[in-house]
C-alpha cells in the first residue's frame, strides 16, 4: 500500500511538471494578455511546487516505513517517535504547500494534496495517543483505528490530487 501511495505521488509529480509546461504553452496560445513573464513564473511555480511535493512525499515515505517497523516488531517506544514525525512533517509541508501559487489546473491537486497532508496529520496524532497508551500498557485499539481511518482517507486524496492533475 505504501509503495503505492508513493508510486502515485511520482507520477503525480512527473504529470505536474509536463502538465505546468503544456498548460502554460496553451494559456499563451489562448490568450494574449497572458505575458511571457506571467507564463514562465506560472510553470516556474508549478515545478517549484511539484518539486516540493516529491521532497515531502520522499520524507512521509521514511515515516511511514518506520511506522510500519516498529508496529511489526511491537516497539510502541519507536512508533510514537514516527507518528510523532509524521506530525511533525506533515505540518511543514502542509506549510510550505501554502506558499506556493500554482496554475489554475493544479489548484484542485494542490487543495487535495493540502487535505491529504492534513488527514496524515490526524493518523499521526491518533497513532502517537495509541503508542502512548500501548507503551502504558493499555491496549491503544481505538486510537490505532482512528489513525488507519484518516491514512485511508490521506491516500484516497492521494488518488484524487493525481487524477486532478491529470494522472491516472
Amino acid at each position: 500500500m505504501k509503495k503505492y501511495i508513493y508510486f502515485v505521488l511520482l507520477i503525480l509529480l512527473f504529470g505536474l511538471i509536463v502538465s505546468g509546461f503544456a498548460e502554460s504553452q496553451n494559456d499563451e496560445n489562448a490568450s494574449q494578455s497572458s505575458s511571457p513573464l506571467n507564463t514562465f513564473k506560472s510553470a516556474y511555480q508549478d515545478i517549484a511546487w511539484g518539486n516540493n511535493v516529491q521532497k515531502h512525499l520522499r520524507i512521509l515515505k521514511t515515516d511511514l516505513d518506520g511506522v510500519s517497523n516498529a508496529t511489526n516488531n511491537s516497539d510502541y517506544t519507536m512508533l510514537a517517535v514516527y507518528a510523532q514525525q509524521i506530525v511533525n512533517d506533515t505540518q511543514n509541508a502542509t506549510k510550505e504547500n501554502d506558499q506556493y501559487t500554482v496554475s489554475p489546473k493544479l489548484q484542485d491537486a494542490q487543495k487535495e494534496w493540502r487535505v491529504a497532508l492534513q488527514d496524515y496529520n490526524s493518523a499521526g496524532q491518533f497513532l502517537l495517543q495509541g503508542a502512548n497508551e500501548a507503551k502504558n500498557g493499555t491496549v491503544g485499539a481505538e486510537n490505532f483505528l482512528k489513525a488507519r481511518t484518516f491514512r485511508n482517507s490521506g491516500t484516497d486524496h492521494l488518488k484524487k490530487a493525481s487524477e486532478l492533475a491529470g494522472i491516472t
